[in-house]
């Protein structure tokens, strides 16, 4: 079996290279096979998280259009994703929040970015399966159309959350909401405990962090930029208060992206670096940290160190800084 998978992967983003991987496990567990070749469209074919012998990497079409040069470059894609969906017997789409009507690798709605792919798809006959999308579009009568066509031709379909659901079924197209897929990286786990405490982002302060029993721990700071940019003093004087109560601080960023610096934790949290605070240095370095359970204490503001934290079985704070955090 051959299965075509389109998402957003740039091997940058710890959360989205595992969902990767649970999902072509949870694929390979639905077909029952070991044996299917994957040919993944990712915008990064270089640096690779993610390796298997059945998986193959292959540059997105369109990419980075609005630039002029690369216009063989284009072409060249088109030709390589026709040939890999006609060959294919099965799309799978997961693309976490980018079904959505702005993009900065579109000089069109992106909505008809999908539609084209979809389409294409449709064309050679394809079984289509939307995996764990969640739409994020202004509900005009436009882009709700541009929806309706996008999924009305999928086999399958599974959102993310109940706003996609609710979206989905007030255009008369059925959907299932399912959980995360990296909440089956460690298959032996089957109980999930709660956080110690559940903090938001805007507001949580160091006193309430003092009812928390540090004693002799490693606590690990799971943080990301976006939110806390003005938040810097708050997070400084977290640090001064563990370390001042004799624990060890370790930075754990998820995502080391190149290009968008507000998406970088590794950047941000490097700032925060001194004495008695240390930092991992690659998402492969940060995702074994929670393998091999190396971790007393997480306080996790990323929604994905909340499931590994979850799944390895490691005791964690969570701050939220959005719906999705806090629905968790």
């Amino acid at each position: 079996m051959n299965i075509a998978i389109l998402m957003s992967v740039w091997c940058q983003n710890l959360g989205d290279e595992l969902i990767l991987k649970n999902e072509i496990e949870l694929l390979r567990e639905k077909y029952n096979s070991n044996f299917i070749n994957f040919k993944v469209f990712t915008y990064d074919t270089e640096n690779l998280f993610f390796e298997d012998s059945f998986v193959e990497y292959r540059e997105y079409f369109p990419i980075w259009i609005k630039n002029p040069r690369n216009i063989l470059r284009n072409i060249k894609n088109f030709i390589t994703f026709s040939k890999i969906i006609k060959s294919s017997d099965k799309v799978v789409i997961w693309w976490g929040w980018i079904i959505y009507d702005l993009e900065i690798q579109s000089v069109w709605n992106p909505l008809a970015q999908w539609l084209f792919r979809v389409k294409m798809a449709e064309y050679y006959k394809k079984d289509i399966i939307f995996f764990w999308v969640s739409i994020e579009v202004a509900q005009d009568s436009k882009n709700l159309e541009l929806v309706k066509q996008i999924f009305s031709p999928a086999k399958e379909i599974y959102v993310r959350n109940k706003y996609s659901f609710e979206l989905l079924k007030s255009i008369w197209i059925k959907s299932e909401i399912i959980a995360d897929p990296v909440f089956s990286d460690n298959w032996k786990k089957e109980k999930f405990k709660p956080p110690l405490l559940k903090l938001e982002a805007s507001n949580f302060e160091i006193e309430k962090f003092k009812q928390i029993d540090f004693a002799g721990k490693k606590v690990w700071l799971a943080f990301r930029s976006w939110k806390m940019e003005n938040e810097l003093d708050k997070i400084n004087s977290l640090i001064d208060f563990i370390i001042s109560s004799g624990w060890e601080v370790i930075l754990l960023p998820h995502s080391f992206h190149e290009t968008d610096i507000l998406a970088n934790d590794y950047e941000f949290l490097k700032q925060f670096l001194r004495e008695k605070v240390s930092i991992t240095n690659s998402m492969q370095e940060t995702y074994e940290v929670y393998k091999k359970n190396l971790i007393d204490l997480c306080i996790s503001m990323r929604l994905h160190s909340m499931i590994l934290s979850q799944v390895y079985d490691i005791d964690f704070i969570s701050i939220s800084y959005s719906q999705k955090t806090s629905e968790f």
